[in-house]
């Protein structure tokens, strides 16, 4: 059978279990699987870009896009386009709080669900978001999604390894553990590994007259 589908999954999940007194918690294993690989995974499929915050002059925090999980960039296009540079909360708040004059922003730092921009700007500009989004969750409504489609092991392995409360004592546990961690560290370094050529960088030498 295909790991397909939000059904296909939760049959082969309690194939595995091949316990008949499981199968009413398999979509909670799911949805804690889904959490573990939002935590733990870093692939190109979960990569989304967000243009809709237009910045506004004196303003210097913005709310982050739904789904926001980790920055990949950020882009202040103005002219030229400037990429911001990440700062600690506690380095940007010292040197770029709110009561530093308005400027070209160069640096960024997000808390919560908002993203500052420092110094703050002195302009309405559009920002550019580049960023890993939350995992689009699976549901008998919501039946797929890039991560099933692409990385059904993973789906598989981590909704198995999630069942350990209930099933502490089963000796099949470290190795569903284990999988997943082979798994999920295999998937990241071929999504990093995806950006670049299979052939060597040819770096060239420049001559100075």
């Amino acid at each position: 059978m295909s790991i397909d589908t939000y059904t296909n999954l939760k049959t082969t999940i309690a194939n595995y279990l091949n316990r008949s007194d499981l199968t009413s918690y398999i979509p909670d294993f799911i949805s804690l699987a889904e959490t573990r690989l939002n935590n733990e995974l870093r692939v190109r499929e979960m990569e989304t870009i967000d243009d809709t915050t237009n910045t506004v002059s004196g303003t210097q925090d913005y709310s982050l896009p739904t789904g926001f999980i980790e920055a990949i960039y950020v882009l202040y296009k103005s002219d030229p386009y400037i990429t911001l540079r990440y700062k600690s909360n506690f380095d940007f708040f010292s040197q770029l709080n709110a009561s530093v004059s308005s400027g070209v922003p160069n640096f960024f730092s997000i808390v919560g669900s908002k993203i500052y921009l420092g110094p703050k700007p002195d302009t309405a500009t559009n920002l550019e978001i580049a960023f890993y989004k939350k995992i689009a969750t699976l549901s008998e409504t919501n039946t797929t999604n890039d991560i099933l489609q692409n990385y059904p092991n993973l789906y598989l392995y981590a909704a198995l390894a999630e069942s350990a409360p209930f099933i502490h004592q089963d000796e099949r546990l470290t190795i569903w553990s284990t999988l997943y961690k082979e798994s999920i560290q295999r998937a990241n370094e071929t999504s990093v590994n995806g950006r670049t050529a299979s052939h060597a960088l040819q770096i060239s030498s420049r001559s100075v007259i």
